[in-house]
Parts: C-alpha cells; sequence; structure tokens
C-alpha cells in the first residue's frame, strides 16, 4: 500500500502498490474465475480491497478500448473515463461528486460485505468528447484463495433510456396533436353543412379511435415497466359489456359481422379500473371480430360465478394449434409483423394489476371463447397477478 494517504472527500484514497496489483492478478490467473470472467456478457470487474480493478472481462476491455495492462490498477470510474475521476489526487471515489454516484456507493456496500445493485448516470470522455452514460451496476463480495475481492458488474441502460424518454415525448406531442384535431372537429362537425355531416363524423370518430389507442399504448408501455397506477372505482358488467359491443360495433372489423351481448348477462357490481378492464375487453371483442368472416356473429356475455366476475367473448373459428400454442407470447401475431401486443396487453394489464385472469378455450364445433375473470374488489388482491380463474385453467384448453 501506498506510504503516503492522498485526501478524500469521501471514500478512502489508498491504494495497493503496481507490484501488489500485478502479484493478485497473476495468483487470480491460476483461478477458475480468470476463465469465468470472460464467458459473461457484461462488463466484469474484480476489484480488490482499495477498489482497484485486478482482473477484467473481454467485454471490459473491449468498452474502454484499453489493454489490460492499462486496465489493472484503476477503479472503474478511471477505467471508464468518468470526468470527476481526476479532480482530486486521491482519485475515483475522492471527490465530492462521487458521494452522489451510485457506482461508488456499491462497490462500499460490497467491500462491507453486502450485495448491492445502483444505478449511475457518468459523464465520461469518450472519442467525440463528452458522452453520457446511463449505468446498472452491482456488486457482490467474494472470496478468493483465503482473500477477499468484489466483483463488479456494469450494464449499460443508456439506449433503453434514451428509448424510454423518446417513447414519452412521442406519446405526448402525439396526444397533444391528436386530441387537439379531435376537439377541433368536435365543434366542427356541428357547423359543416349538411352534405359534410356524415364525412365530418367520420373524422371525429377516426381521431377518436386514434387517441384511445395512443392511450392504450401509453398504458401497456408503462404496464411493462412497472410503472402503471390502477385508478379503481365500482363498476356494473353490464354496462362494461354493452360497452365493449358498441366500441366492436363502431370498428371496420365488424363490417358484415353480428354483435349479440346474451339477455342473461349478469348485472354485477366489482370494483376494478374502468379504463383497463374496458381495454382488455375491447381488445377481445376486436380479436374475435378479425378472427371472423363476413356472416359470422360474436357473442358477448358475463356473469358472477364463486365471488368474481366473468367477461366471455365468443366466436365461431377455431384456433389451429400454431396460433394456440402462442396466443399470449409478446410479439406474436397472425396479423403480421408489428402486431402482437394484444392478447399479451390483455394479460399483462389484467394479471399484473387487475387481480384477474384472462384464459381461452378453443374446440373443433364450439369455436373459440376469451374469458376474463376478475375479483369483486382488485383491492384485496394486492394489483397482482396470481388470482387464477375460478371455472377454469390459465391459459388455454
Amino acid at each position: 500500500m501506498d506510504s503516503q494517504a492522498e485526501p478524500t472527500k469521501f471514500a478512502p484514497a489508498e491504494r495497493d502498490s503496481p507490484e501488489r496489483i500485478l502479484a493478485q492478478y497473476r495468483d487470480l490467473c491460476g483461478h477458475f474465475i480468470a476463465q469465468t470472467l470472460d464467458a459473461i456478457p457484461v462488463i466484469v470487474l474484480l476489484l480488490n480491497s482499495n477498489r482497484q480493478v485486478v482482473l477484467a472481462n473481454h467485454q471490459t476491455l473491449q468498452a474502454t478500448r484499453m489493454g489490460l495492462d492499462w486496465v489493472l490498477g484503476k477503479r472503474p470510474g478511471e477505467a471508464f473515463g468518468c470526468i470527476h475521476a481526476h479532480s482530486e489526487p486521491g482519485g475515483c471515489g475522492t471527490t465530492e461528486f462521487c458521494a452522489k454516484c451510485g457506482a461508488v456507493r456499491a462497490v462500499l456496500m460490497g467491500l462491507e460485505g453486502r450485495k448491492s445493485v445502483q444505478e449511475c448516470s457518468m459523464l465520461r470522455r469518450g472519442d467525440m468528447g463528452v458522452e453520457a452514460l446511463d449505468l446498472e451496476v452491482s456488486s457482490s463480495p467474494v472470496m478468493i484463495n483465503g482473500e477477499s475481492f468484489l466483483l463488479f458488474c456494469v450494464q449499460d441502460l443508456s439506449d433503453l433510456k434514451r428509448r424510454r424518454t423518446l417513447e414519452r415525448l412521442f406519446f405526448h406531442d402525439m396526444l397533444n396533436t391528436t386530441g387537439g384535431l379531435r376537439g377541433l372537429m368536435d365543434m366542427l362537425r356541428q357547423e359543416v353543412p349538411e352534405e359534410l355531416r356524415e364525412d365530418a363524423e367520420f373524422i371525429h370518430a377516426t381521431l377518436t379511435r386514434q387517441v384511445e389507442e395512443l392511450l392504450s399504448q401509453k398504458d401497456l408501455m408503462a404496464a411493462e415497466n412497472n410503472e402503471l397506477t390502477p385508478v379503481f372505482s365500482a363498476l356494473q358488467s353490464r354496462e362494461l359489456v354493452d360497452g365493449a359491443a358498441k366500441m366492436g360495433a363502431s370498428l371496420s372489423q365488424a363490417r358484415g359481422k353480428a354483435i349479440h351481448v346474451l339477455p342473461s348477462s349478469a348485472c354485477a357490481e366489482f370494483v376494478s379500473d374502468h379504463t383497463l378492464v374496458r381495454r382488455v375487453l375491447g381488445n377481445m371483442v376486436k380479436n374475435a371480430l378479425e378472427a371472423s368472416i363476413a356472416g359470422e356473429s360474436i357473442t358477448l356475455s358475463c356473469h358472477e360465478k364463486q365471488g368474481r366476475v366473468l367477461f366471455r367473448v365468443h366466436n365461431p373459428m377455431v384456433m389451429p394449434d400454431d396460433v394456440r400454442l402462442r396466443v399470449f407470447k409478446r410479439n406474436f401475431s397472425t396479423k403480421g409483423l408489428g402486431r402482437g401486443l394484444g392478447t399479451y396487453g390483455m394479460k399483462l394489464l389484467t394479471e399484473r394489476y387487475l387481480g384477474g385472469d384472462v384464459h381461452f378455450t378453443t374446440r373443433e364445433g364450439e369455436g373459440t371463447t376469451f374469458t376474463l375473470s376478475l375479483p369483486r374488489d382488485a383491492r384485496d388482491t394486492g394489483n397482482a397477478g396470481d388470482a387464477g380463474s375460478a371455472d377454469a385453467g390459465s391459459g388455454q384448453d
């Protein structure tokens, strides 16, 4: 260890000598961990008790664009070019900025014997100047040949963070624009001449569906990122079924097809999120219409069973096995590339946020029936998706 300690504004500044680092590296080269690190497809560093690199995998060398001899002895911020790494003589971890750094916090917790996962926003000096990185870092203490080390892993989340930001901007701008156009058409359709009234109504209905589709996709994105918060209220099952049938009749997919609501459908009261339930039912109806051909009918119904509210949408077509086995997969669709969020979104929203279950049966001579099973009060389920169904298996038959 260096005889003279440098001053620090956060983590200890002491370092091991280059000779000590090289000795640790040579000892580790004969250990199985040296080969194991290269098999891991993320950046992995092995740090000693002074937070210095004593071993690094191939992913690390690719990310730093430097050789192992340069990386050895560096601290993580120094190896990756953090703009603050050399603000103090003690280097990475010793500046006032390091107190807010997730990477330094993760390392220090690891050295205390605790596993840690943190997010780290880093500004580094790259080939084109300063660039921003959004990282997820994790640390885990390990004992090798009787000596304590720290396994430090780094995953670059920069592309994911940028994509999420762009998605939020896209939905914000598109909803503002489309919502504004819908509001304008709402006023104009009352003022246009009679001969243009039908066209104005069509444009207004189209914009309304576009806004609904944008909101649906926005909520699905939030649901996947665990950022969606359900809003629970008292609902009435028959009203939802009648509304889903009316919505389905307005779709282009309904042309030449009939939509029926069973007269025996129950008027059950329950507590759930109105928007999410309506979207799941809407997807069930839309999928049934797309699976049907002109002249056929789809049937909607709702009833109560064993303390749950069940919604069913039936169509006369039978799924082939290659479709049946992949229905709820995220990117699967029978309607071509760029589709496939319909049934996946139904299952995600229902099971993760409504405490319910979506499943289906498809049999020759009986057709296909999708069932949405919901608890009487979603607030009692913790908004989680392990509720199951009261009368059928989850998934398919």
